[in-house]
């Protein structure tokens, strides 16, 4: 973790934006509270996400659904047999993890090496000296007995007479030097990422949803009745004795918001008298059990998404694809410090899910590299269809003549050609993290600003968050802690929190500088002074988080000065 990251996660504590979660009993893995600030921050993202692609325009709407999904419905949309990751257990550090997101070997071949097949060293890297005694105990009498080895402080270095890196399909081979032999390990291309252990189990599918039922009989009960009615020694066969007893109560928690809008399209569309093209947008909570939770709010098993499906006739869908990878990265742009740190990402062919023509990722340069903040992606009509046909509805859209939206380019190949037009609607998809959206901007913004006094202090803080997006709006602030600041002081406040604008007064006993660098840290954008001046002709001094400069008005004119700084930009988006 790197020394500004770790300063960043520290600034997130101590000011409260993130808690880990249950933290008074040691807390649980993967799990965080969002604190005062955090909940603010959060919401702001959203409320930005919802007036862009809901308020400011005509042709979506909204949508709440349950986070309860009945099995049917994950089954038809492919979750209950597909929805999986690859996993892969490491036998030296128990550690389990993604062997498509997990390392190459960090392999130190001997200078003297010649062609493919190289002599060398793998380096097993342990967290400390003890827990490096303990693998090494391991490896010896476990995982490569009588391998050659020598240690260095906690990291342990074994020696190979032949590695064979992996050709296509063919796994590599690792032939590490012993004191009688050579002992033969396969290598897949990957490592455990942390210790460069290449002492793996085969990889396997892992289901990522949450599995609960809902009924009133304990289900533990319904696995000890059918396991000791059970007719066979297979344990495949008990295995699937057992969940056909519990299907009827199965339930999971959604892995995603969308198949709760697929499921409802029928009903949106007959209540809101919508065609296509036009959205449906969702936002909410969503469960997945990751095998690797990691970088804080980046991955973990609960998190809230901001999703968006886009219905469109199949002869414009092409269109309405490029049209919203363009709006969804020009928003990320919008409220970024460094915009030169998002970025597009197609996926390629191996990448893309079987049913989608296409999909770009919005990518941010996390402190440990590129990682996905939002998807949009060309679904095509799979999800409806696969609804339509593993239920009663009909999805179809009929229309006496195809409609084509003004001044777009639309596959003419795909238009009816004898009037009438049935089709299956096909969607665009937008899905954007919510979590991962604060953490990009807390990256983003967060800023380490030398003292300006010269001395040799260490630099403060200054979070340098899109003034939309600041948890705290304004800090009103009187001057010193006299009596006669406090009646202008409440005012002015009152005049902002009126709008829905979180307000703080700041009437703590600190210098006003302290002051102003306290809530530079927290990202609020204004500070605004009351001072001997403003009870003599009741203007105010408003000072900018982001160039310190300071500007003097009447107090009844700063809430019109806030308002048009908070909508700079947002009117083009319009």
């Amino acid at each position: 973790m790197s020394q500004r990251f770790r300063a960043l996660l520290d600034l997130c504590k101590r000011r409260g934006f993130l808690y880990q979660s249950a933290e008074i009993y040691g807390g649980l893995r993967g799990a965080y509270d969002y604190g005062p600030l955090g909940v603010e921050l959060k919401k702001n993202i959203l409320n930005s996400w919802w007036q862009r692609n809901v308020y400011n325009r005509d042709d979506v709407v909204g949508l709440d659904t349950s986070i309860i999904t009945p099995h049917p419905v994950l089954k038809a949309s492919g979750h209950v047999d597909e929805f999986t990751d690859l996993l892969v257990d490491c036998t030296l550090t128990k550690e389990r993890f993604r062997p498509d997101k997990a390392p190459a070997l960090n392999f130190l071949p001997d200078k003297a090496n010649e062609g493919s097949c190289l002599s060398g060293r793998i380096p097993i890297i342990a967290p400390d000296k003890a827990t490096a005694k303990a693998w090494l105990i391991n490896i010896e009498e476990r995982l490569a007995p009588g391998v050659v080895f020598t240690v260095e402080g906690r990291t342990i270095f074994l020696h190979v007479d032949q590695y064979i890196q992996p050709n296509g399909n063919e796994a590599g081979k690792i032939h590490f030097k012993t004191q009688s032999d050579t002992l033969t390990v396969d290598y897949h291309g990957y490592v455990e990422p942390n210790s460069n252990s290449p002492f793996l189990t085969p990889s396997r599918p892992f289901n990522l949803m949450f599995k609960t039922f809902l009924d009133p009989i304990d289900p533990i009960e319904r696995v000890i009745q059918t396991t000791t009615q059970h007719s066979t020694d297979s344990k495949r066969s008990v295995r699937e004795e057992v969940d056909e007893a519990l299907r009827p109560s199965t339930v999971y928690l959604r892995p995603e918001t969308a198949q709760g809008v697929f499921i409802n399209f029928e009903q949106v569309t007959r209540t809101m008298k919508t065609k296509p093209p036009f959205g449906i947008a969702q936002v909410g909570k969503s469960f997945r059990n990751e095998i690797r939770l990691e970088h804080g709010i980046f991955r973990t098993p609960e998190f809230e998404q901001l999703e968006l499906e886009y219905f469109v006739a199949p002869w414009e869908s092409k269109h309405w694809f490029s049209y919203w990878r363009q709006q969804r990265y020009k928003w990320w742009l919008d409220h970024a410090c460094h915009p030169e740190n998002f970025r597009q990402r197609d996926h390629t062919g191996n990448e893309l899910s079987h049913y989608a023509t296409g999909c770009t990722d919005v990518e941010y340069l996390y402190p440990w590299g590129w990682g996905e903040v939002e998807g949009v992606a060309h679904r095509g009509d799979f999800d409806l269809r696969q609804h339509m046909n593993n239920s009663h509805a009909n999805f179809e859209i009929v229309e006496d003549q195809p409609h084509v939206s003004p001044g777009i380019e639309v596959d003419e190949t795909l238009i009816p050609k004898d009037g009438q037009a049935r089709y299956l609607p096909q969607v665009i998809e937008s899905s954007c993290g919510l979590n991962r959206a604060m953490l990009a901007y807390l990256c983003d913004a967060f800023h380490q600003v030398a003292d300006e006094s010269g001395s040799k202090k260490a630099p403060r803080n200054v979070l340098k968050l899109h003034p939309r997006l600041a948890p705290i709006k304004c800090a009103v602030m009187p001057l010193t802690g006299k009596p006669e600041f406090t009646p202008l002081t409440q005012k002015v406040a009152k005049s902002l929190r009126r709008h829905g604008w979180y307000t703080v007064v700041e009437d703590q006993k600190l210098k006003i500088g302290k002051r102003y660098y306290r809530h530079d840290e927290i990202g609020t954008p204004w500070c605004i002074t009351v001072d001997y001046q403003s009870l003599e002709d009741h203007t105010v001094t408003i000072r900018d988080r982001d160039t310190g400069a300071q500007e003097r008005l009447p107090w009844r004119d700063v809430e019109h000065w806030v308002r048009n700084k908070l909508m700079e930009g947002e009117g083009d988006a319009l």
